[in-house]
Protein backbone atom coordinates (compact mmCIF):
# COMPACT_ATOMS: atom_id res chain seq x y z
CA UNK A 1 0.00 0.00 0.00
CA UNK A 2 1.26 3.00 -0.55
CA UNK A 3 2.69 5.43 2.01
CA UNK A 4 0.04 7.72 2.66
CA UNK A 5 1.52 10.14 5.18
CA UNK A 6 4.20 13.14 4.10
CA UNK A 7 5.45 15.05 7.01
CA UNK A 8 6.29 18.83 6.73
CA UNK A 9 8.42 19.81 9.65
CA UNK A 10 7.76 23.43 9.55
CA UNK A 11 4.83 25.45 11.50
CA UNK A 12 3.81 28.60 9.38
CA UNK A 13 0.86 29.81 11.30
CA UNK A 14 0.06 31.37 14.87
CA UNK A 15 -2.24 28.21 16.19
CA UNK A 16 -3.51 27.79 19.88
CA UNK A 17 -3.58 24.31 21.44
CA UNK A 18 -4.92 23.58 24.42
CA UNK A 19 -3.97 19.37 26.06
CA UNK A 20 -5.88 18.06 28.75
CA UNK A 21 -5.00 14.39 30.12
CA UNK A 22 -7.08 11.98 31.99
CA UNK A 23 -6.92 9.09 34.40
CA UNK A 24 -3.01 9.73 35.99
CA UNK A 25 -2.01 8.75 38.90
CA UNK A 26 -0.85 11.03 41.38
CA UNK A 27 3.11 9.58 41.88
CA UNK A 28 4.19 10.58 38.22
CA UNK A 29 6.80 13.02 37.02
CA UNK A 30 5.52 16.07 35.33
CA UNK A 31 5.28 15.93 31.50
CA UNK A 32 7.77 17.91 29.27
CA UNK A 33 6.37 19.06 25.79
CA UNK A 34 9.06 19.49 23.40
CA UNK A 35 8.13 22.25 20.42
CA UNK A 36 9.15 21.75 16.78
CA UNK A 37 10.95 24.98 15.67
CA UNK A 38 9.93 27.49 14.41
CA UNK A 39 7.68 27.87 17.63
CA UNK A 40 7.51 31.56 19.93
CA UNK A 41 6.22 31.47 23.20
CA UNK A 42 3.03 33.69 21.96
CA UNK A 43 1.84 31.45 19.26
CA UNK A 44 1.04 28.76 21.55
CA UNK A 45 -1.03 27.96 24.56
CA UNK A 46 -0.69 24.69 26.39
CA UNK A 47 -2.13 23.17 29.64
CA UNK A 48 -0.11 19.67 30.49
CA UNK A 49 -1.49 16.99 32.60
CA UNK A 50 -0.23 16.79 36.09
CA UNK A 51 2.43 14.00 35.50
CA UNK A 52 3.35 11.38 32.74
CA UNK A 53 1.31 8.62 33.68
CA UNK A 54 -2.13 7.16 32.79
CA UNK A 55 -4.00 3.63 32.42
CA UNK A 56 -4.23 3.05 28.34
CA UNK A 57 -5.58 6.32 27.32
CA UNK A 58 -5.79 10.03 27.37
CA UNK A 59 -7.73 12.46 26.77
CA UNK A 60 -7.01 15.49 25.06
CA UNK A 61 -8.66 18.56 23.44
CA UNK A 62 -7.15 21.26 21.04
CA UNK A 63 -7.58 24.54 19.27
CA UNK A 64 -5.85 25.01 16.09
CA UNK A 65 -6.03 27.70 13.28
CA UNK A 66 -8.61 27.76 10.79
CA UNK A 67 -5.68 26.41 8.08
CA UNK A 68 -5.51 23.40 9.72
CA UNK A 69 -8.03 20.74 9.18
CA UNK A 70 -7.16 17.67 12.00
CA UNK A 71 -5.18 16.63 14.33
CA UNK A 72 -2.88 13.68 13.81
CA UNK A 73 -1.83 11.82 16.36
CA UNK A 74 1.28 9.91 16.07
CA UNK A 75 2.20 6.78 19.13
CA UNK A 76 5.18 4.87 19.38
CA UNK A 77 6.47 2.14 21.94
CA UNK A 78 9.42 0.57 20.50
CA UNK A 79 8.69 -0.76 17.35
CA UNK A 80 5.68 -0.31 17.38
CA UNK A 81 3.83 2.92 15.99
CA UNK A 82 0.14 4.10 15.03
CA UNK A 83 -1.41 7.01 14.19
CA UNK A 84 -5.18 8.96 15.50
CA UNK A 85 -6.95 11.29 13.35
CA UNK A 86 -8.91 14.05 14.93
CA UNK A 87 -11.17 16.20 12.60
CA UNK A 88 -11.73 19.91 13.64
CA UNK A 89 -15.26 21.23 14.25
CA UNK A 90 -15.03 25.08 14.32
CA UNK A 91 -11.18 24.56 14.68
CA UNK A 92 -11.61 22.85 18.05
CA UNK A 93 -10.75 19.29 18.35
CA UNK A 94 -10.73 16.79 20.84
CA UNK A 95 -10.61 12.86 21.62
CA UNK A 96 -9.17 10.25 23.43
CA UNK A 97 -6.28 8.25 22.47
CA UNK A 98 -5.23 4.85 22.92
CA UNK A 99 -1.97 2.92 24.31
CA UNK A 100 -2.75 -0.07 23.16
CA UNK A 101 0.98 -1.96 23.35
CA UNK A 102 1.07 -2.89 26.88
CA UNK A 103 2.94 -1.00 29.74
CA UNK A 104 5.88 1.04 28.44
CA UNK A 105 6.63 5.07 27.84
CA UNK A 106 5.06 5.66 24.93
CA UNK A 107 6.59 8.83 22.44
CA UNK A 108 3.45 10.84 21.91
CA UNK A 109 3.73 13.23 18.48
CA UNK A 110 0.76 15.74 18.10
CA UNK A 111 0.71 17.39 14.42
CA UNK A 112 -1.70 19.33 12.84
CA UNK A 113 -2.94 18.51 9.06
CA UNK A 114 -3.47 20.74 6.02
CA UNK A 115 -6.14 20.27 3.63
CA UNK A 116 -4.50 18.38 0.48
CA UNK A 117 -7.78 18.68 -2.10
CA UNK A 118 -5.78 17.64 -5.07
CA UNK A 119 -4.90 14.29 -3.91
CA UNK A 120 -7.46 13.79 -0.49
CA UNK A 121 -6.09 10.21 0.10
CA UNK A 122 -3.04 11.60 0.94
CA UNK A 123 -2.42 13.29 4.66
CA UNK A 124 -0.11 16.36 4.53
CA UNK A 125 0.50 17.06 8.15
CA UNK A 126 3.06 19.58 10.15
CA UNK A 127 4.90 18.50 13.08
CA UNK A 128 3.79 20.58 15.76
CA UNK A 129 4.58 18.86 19.67
CA UNK A 130 5.71 15.73 21.29
CA UNK A 131 5.64 14.36 24.93
CA UNK A 132 6.05 11.04 26.83
CA UNK A 133 3.70 9.35 28.70
CA UNK A 134 3.85 5.75 30.66
CA UNK A 135 0.98 3.28 30.08
CA UNK A 136 0.86 1.43 33.34
CA UNK A 137 -1.38 -1.24 32.57
CA UNK A 138 0.05 -4.81 31.03
CA UNK A 139 -0.89 -6.51 28.27
CA UNK A 140 -1.09 -5.95 24.51
CA UNK A 141 -4.65 -4.90 23.81
CA UNK A 142 -4.04 -3.95 20.06
CA UNK A 143 -6.35 -5.71 18.86
CA UNK A 144 -9.32 -5.05 20.83
CA UNK A 145 -9.36 -0.95 21.88
CA UNK A 146 -10.49 1.44 19.38
CA UNK A 147 -7.83 3.02 16.74
CA UNK A 148 -8.23 5.29 13.76
CA UNK A 149 -11.10 4.94 11.42
CA UNK A 150 -12.08 1.59 13.86
CA UNK A 151 -14.27 3.07 16.09
CA UNK A 152 -15.29 0.30 18.60
CA UNK A 153 -15.98 2.89 21.05
CA UNK A 154 -18.36 4.85 19.15
CA UNK A 155 -22.21 4.33 20.80
CA UNK A 156 -23.65 3.45 17.11
CA UNK A 157 -21.00 1.07 16.73
CA UNK A 158 -21.51 -0.93 19.99
CA UNK A 159 -25.48 -0.84 19.65
CA UNK A 160 -24.97 -2.43 16.19
CA UNK A 161 -22.59 -4.90 17.24
CA UNK A 162 -24.91 -6.27 20.24
CA UNK A 163 -27.97 -5.78 17.75
CA UNK A 164 -25.96 -8.27 15.10
CA UNK A 165 -25.12 -10.90 17.54
CA UNK A 166 -28.31 -10.97 20.19
CA UNK A 167 -29.08 -14.46 21.32
CA UNK A 168 -25.88 -15.74 20.12
CA UNK A 169 -23.44 -17.28 22.33
CA UNK A 170 -20.87 -19.10 20.31
CA UNK A 171 -17.86 -16.72 19.05
CA UNK A 172 -17.73 -18.27 15.69
CA UNK A 173 -21.30 -17.90 15.01
CA UNK A 174 -20.90 -14.39 16.28
CA UNK A 175 -18.14 -13.87 13.62
CA UNK A 176 -20.57 -15.59 10.86
CA UNK A 177 -23.32 -12.72 11.56
CA UNK A 178 -21.54 -9.94 11.39
CA UNK A 179 -19.82 -11.03 8.51
CA UNK A 180 -23.17 -11.56 7.03
CA UNK A 181 -24.66 -8.35 8.37
CA UNK A 182 -22.30 -6.20 6.60
CA UNK A 183 -22.09 -7.98 3.16
CA UNK A 184 -25.81 -6.98 2.88
CA UNK A 185 -26.01 -3.83 4.44
CA UNK A 186 -23.15 -2.26 3.21
CA UNK A 187 -22.88 -0.97 -0.49
CA UNK A 188 -19.93 -0.81 -2.85
CA UNK A 189 -19.32 3.29 -3.03
CA UNK A 190 -19.03 3.63 -7.07
CA UNK A 191 -18.89 7.51 -6.82
CA UNK A 192 -16.05 7.12 -4.59
CA UNK A 193 -14.22 4.65 -6.96
CA UNK A 194 -14.58 6.53 -9.72
CA UNK A 195 -13.17 9.78 -7.86
CA UNK A 196 -9.90 7.44 -6.97
CA UNK A 197 -10.62 7.51 -3.37
CA UNK A 198 -9.65 4.00 -2.29
CA UNK A 199 -7.05 4.83 0.13
CA UNK A 200 -9.47 7.65 1.71
CA UNK A 201 -9.97 6.05 5.55
CA UNK A 202 -13.19 7.40 6.84
CA UNK A 203 -13.91 5.37 9.44
CA UNK A 204 -16.23 2.76 10.61
CA UNK A 205 -18.87 5.19 11.39
CA UNK A 206 -19.58 6.55 8.71
CA UNK A 207 -19.69 3.59 6.59
CA UNK A 208 -22.52 2.59 9.19
CA UNK A 209 -24.11 5.57 8.56
CA UNK A 210 -24.52 6.11 5.08
CA UNK A 211 -24.65 2.18 4.54
CA UNK A 212 -21.67 2.48 1.74
CA UNK A 213 -17.75 2.04 0.96
CA UNK A 214 -14.84 1.14 -0.47
CA UNK A 215 -13.09 -2.08 0.66
CA UNK A 216 -10.98 -0.47 3.40
CA UNK A 217 -14.36 0.82 4.88
CA UNK A 218 -16.42 -2.59 4.48
CA UNK A 219 -13.17 -3.99 6.73
CA UNK A 220 -12.47 -1.24 9.29
CA UNK A 221 -16.82 -1.50 9.98
CA UNK A 222 -16.45 -5.16 10.38
CA UNK A 223 -12.98 -5.17 12.57
CA UNK A 224 -15.12 -2.16 15.01
CA UNK A 225 -18.07 -4.44 15.50
CA UNK A 226 -15.86 -6.75 16.50
CA UNK A 227 -14.12 -5.00 19.01
CA UNK A 228 -17.32 -3.50 19.96
CA UNK A 229 -18.46 -6.98 21.55
CA UNK A 230 -14.79 -7.98 22.79
CA UNK A 231 -13.89 -10.30 20.21
CA UNK A 232 -10.00 -9.30 18.94
CA UNK A 233 -9.86 -8.45 15.16
CA UNK A 234 -7.80 -6.66 12.28
CA UNK A 235 -8.16 -5.11 8.89
CA UNK A 236 -5.51 -6.37 6.60
CA UNK A 237 -4.00 -4.29 3.90
CA UNK A 238 -2.67 -6.02 1.05
CA UNK A 239 -3.65 -6.76 -2.66
CA UNK A 240 -6.49 -8.79 -4.48
CA UNK A 241 -5.97 -11.10 -7.44
CA UNK A 242 -9.15 -10.30 -10.13
CA UNK A 243 -8.87 -10.09 -13.56
CA UNK A 244 -5.79 -11.28 -14.48
CA UNK A 245 -4.08 -8.55 -12.05
CA UNK A 246 -3.51 -7.75 -8.44
CA UNK A 247 -4.65 -4.40 -7.03
CA UNK A 248 -4.77 -2.83 -4.01
CA UNK A 249 -7.59 -4.59 -1.51
CA UNK A 250 -8.62 -4.96 2.61
CA UNK A 251 -9.88 -7.67 4.56
CA UNK A 252 -10.21 -8.74 7.60
CA UNK A 253 -8.49 -11.51 9.89
CA UNK A 254 -10.71 -12.20 13.30
CA UNK A 255 -9.20 -14.45 16.45
CA UNK A 256 -12.18 -17.32 17.28
CA UNK A 257 -10.74 -19.74 20.51
CA UNK A 258 -6.86 -19.68 19.39
CA UNK A 259 -7.13 -19.19 15.16
CA UNK A 260 -7.12 -16.24 13.14
CA UNK A 261 -9.78 -16.79 10.44
CA UNK A 262 -9.73 -15.01 7.67
CA UNK A 263 -13.03 -12.83 5.58
CA UNK A 264 -13.79 -10.46 2.73
CA UNK A 265 -17.15 -8.78 3.68
CA UNK A 266 -16.57 -6.52 0.50
CA UNK A 267 -16.21 -9.77 -1.88
CA UNK A 268 -19.22 -11.42 -0.25
CA UNK A 269 -21.33 -8.45 -1.15
CA UNK A 270 -21.68 -8.61 -4.69
CA UNK A 271 -19.50 -7.38 -7.66
CA UNK A 272 -18.85 -4.64 -9.86
CA UNK A 273 -20.62 -4.80 -13.55
CA UNK A 274 -20.29 -2.41 -16.00
CA UNK A 275 -19.32 0.56 -13.30
CA UNK A 276 -22.62 -0.69 -11.25
CA UNK A 277 -22.29 -2.46 -8.01
CA UNK A 278 -24.14 -5.54 -8.31
CA UNK A 279 -25.16 -7.00 -4.52
CA UNK A 280 -24.73 -10.82 -4.30
CA UNK A 281 -24.52 -12.21 -0.90
CA UNK A 282 -22.09 -15.42 -0.57
CA UNK A 283 -19.97 -17.13 2.24
CA UNK A 284 -17.38 -17.76 -0.43
CA UNK A 285 -14.69 -15.55 1.21
CA UNK A 286 -15.95 -16.77 5.28
CA UNK A 287 -13.60 -18.48 7.04
CA UNK A 288 -12.20 -20.03 3.78
CA UNK A 289 -9.38 -22.99 3.60
CA UNK A 290 -6.29 -20.39 3.83
CA UNK A 291 -4.42 -22.50 1.03
CA UNK A 292 -7.60 -21.08 -1.37
CA UNK A 293 -7.63 -17.28 0.19
CA UNK A 294 -4.05 -16.82 -0.38
CA UNK A 295 -4.34 -17.69 -3.93
CA UNK A 296 -6.59 -14.10 -4.48
CA UNK A 297 -5.32 -12.65 -1.44
CA UNK A 298 -1.60 -11.63 -0.29
CA UNK A 299 -1.33 -9.42 2.60
CA UNK A 300 0.96 -6.75 3.19
CA UNK A 301 0.45 -4.76 6.61
CA UNK A 302 -1.97 -5.43 9.63
CA UNK A 303 -3.87 -2.48 10.55
CA UNK A 304 -3.98 -1.99 14.67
Amino acid sequence: MKNILKKNAFITIAYVLILSFLALPANAQPVNLYWYKPYYDNTASVTLPADDQTDIYFGFKANIDSKYEAVLVKVVLNSDEVYYYYPAKQNTVEGTVYLRFGKGAYQVEINVVKPNPKNPGTIVFERLAKTTIVNTAEGDLRYLLPSWGIESDNQEIIDKANEITRGIKDDYKKAEAIHDWVSKNITYDMEKYKQNRVYDNEGAVKALQTRKGLCRDYSNLTTALFRAIGIEARTVIGEAFTNGRWYGHAWNEVKIGDKWISMDTTWDAGVVTDNKFVPKFSRQYFDPAQKEFDKTHRKTQEVY
